[in-house]
């Protein structure tokens, strides 16, 4: 009945804003008549995808490989296939891609067809579809994205550099519409409550179209693109008032649900080390301390990747702090300082990358409610390492201790070289950006940093060698559906674009080499 009431209650103030708005049609050729389909029905489905809410769906794309960026630890084998272990089973493996694909573009299409591919919720399925399916082709590299239309999913690929062209441009485009959309009509917000993201505000969602377009530049090396959003009319999410964090409405928080009620997930060891070494005072927001007998006065990480145990007896490493109602991070302010300061280390922009680094750390401890000058105690640090994970409790048998080799400290030292630059940006905007695990996998794939715990057992049969199995999974293989029904499309991209080497040992074109 809510939704219903909704629906009618924002058909309604359209129709307001069509009487009244002079340039109404120049930012919007839909009619503001609830249809048949309607965008407003349609695009919170969409909008799901970036950062996934439903309990199922997180589990399976954003828990399972998100643990491979080093916040989580899956706390359950179930049946001993598992992403951690690099021996994932076909049907997990395709969830990703699959998922993503059903929820984005089959709403995609038909809001594009309602719309006649114009307009304000247009340019929202826009928005929403390229950061969604870039998520897909951070997981899988090259992807089908410029070619699919309706009713024809199984199309020839883009290269990977190609389909974050596309995206770029698909953002920039949905910017422009949305932010002159709110300039005309500031006080409407078409989706209301049914956005559990921003509540319809599109001033909001512009900002976040630009601080994906910088997440994407900066990732792909696109300096033309980042001084575009940089200089955008429309603005960067900048402060911890824009943060896009996920409401979950009427659901439970997954991770919490994951953690605290399945005992699925536990807290990673990586991240615990780290901010254990560094005294972080965010960890009492981001951690529960253990309940191992004799170990409840600290916070306990459990090392990723063995090849089993029993659940019960990992039951008493960190949990993520977490409720039922907790929000959930979609894109941060903090991230965009660490994005600013990474584009001015890389000489495109006259700014302080030292500043902005600073004003990164400062806004998540903001966000986490830590006071301004422990703030900048923690910045002025400059003795502190990352600790190393040393003989903690755990499951009898598996292999707990790693010593960790990063020296990486807090304080910015502007006589530094870049690359030790780069790893204390990196390492931050890690922190910042907790539980986002696959953008946390992405940028370790991309830059080498943190230094995360290696697997316990690498079980991908020599696919991850002995050598390089420090470094992880570097992509997922493409799901088993697209060889069987997309065959000669995946093929041919396998043989132009990974080498002809369809495996999880392949790197993605934007690895620093």
């Amino acid at each position: 009945m809510n939704k219903i009431l909704n629906i009618f209650s924002a058909a309604v103030i359209f129709l307001m804003f069509l009487s009244c708005t002079k340039n109404y049609e120049k930012y919007n050729t839909d009619p503001y008549a609830v249809q048949s389909e309607d965008p407003s029905v349609l695009l919170p489905t969409m909008i799901d995808a970036l950062m996934y809410v439903q309990q199922n769906d997180s589990q399976m794309i954003d828990q399972m490989v998100g643990t491979l960026g080093g916040y989580f630890t899956l706390a359950n084998r179930w049946g001993g296939q598992n992403f951690d272990t690099f021996n994932a089973s076909d049907s997990w493996n395709a969830i990703p891609f699959n998922t993503v694909y059903e929820d984005i573009f089959s709403n995609y299409f038909t809001i594009k067809e309602i719309t006649q591919g114009a307009g304000h919720w247009y340019a929202l399925a826009s928005l929403v579809k390229a950061a969604a399916m870039m998520r897909v082709a951070d997981c899988y590299g090259p992807i089908p994205y410029s070619k699919v239309q309706k009713g024809l999913m199984y199309v020839e690929y883009d290269s990977n550099e190609e389909v974050y062209q596309h995206i770029i441009e698909d953002l920039s485009y949905a910017v422009d519409v949305l932010y002159a959309y709110n300039a005309a009509v500031p006080s409407s917000k078409p989706l209301g409550t049914s956005d559990l993201l921003y509540g319809g505000d599109y001033a909001l969602w512009a900002r976040l179209g630009n601080s994906y377009i910088l997440r994407a530049a900066v990732r792909s090396g696109d300096k033309d693109a980042a001084l575009k959003a940089i200089n955008h009319s429309a603005g960067l999410i900048s402060d911890n008032s824009q943060n896009a964090m996920m409401d979950p409405g009427i659901q439970p928080n997954p991770y919490q649900l994951a953690s605290s009620s399945w005992g699925d997930l536990r807290v990673n060891a990586s991240i615990v080390d780290y901010m254990t070494g560094y005294n972080d005072p965010r960890m009492s927001a981001y951690f529960t301390k253990s309940s191992f007998s004799g170990a409840t006065d600290r916070y306990i990480g459990m090392r990723s990747g063995a090849q089993s145990f029993e659940k019960a007896d990992v039951a008493g490493y960190s949990l993520p702090n977490l409720s039922a109602a907790s929000k959930l991070p979609v894109f941060l302010a903090a991230e965009t300082q660490f994005l600013l300061a990474e584009a001015a280390l890389n000489g495109w922009t006259g700014d302080d990358a030292g500043a902005l680094y600073a004003k990164g750390v400062t806004l998540s401890m903001e966000q986490y409610g830590v006071s301004g000058a422990d703030a900048q105690k923690y910045l002025s640090d400059d003795t502190s390492t990352p600790a190393s994970h040393d003989n903690d409790p755990g499951p009898s048998g598996v292999s707990t201790s790693y010593s960790r080799k990063t020296t990486v400290k807090i304080a910015w030292d502007n006589a530094a070289d870049n690359a030790v630059k780069l790893e204390k940006i990196i390492t931050q905007k890690w922190i910042a950006n907790w539980q986002l695990g696959i953008e946390a996998w992405t940028e370790y794939r991309r830059t080498g940093y943190p230094e995360l715990c290696p697997v316990i057992n690498n079980l991908s049969a020599g696919t991850i060698s002995s050598a390089n199995e420090a470094k992880g999974l570097r992509r997922l293989r493409y799901p088993y559906t697209e060889k069987d029904l997309n065959s000669s499309n995946c093929q041919n991209a396998i043989n132009s674009f990974l080498g002809g080497r369809d495996d999880e040992s392949v790197d993605l074109f934007w690895v620093k080499k």
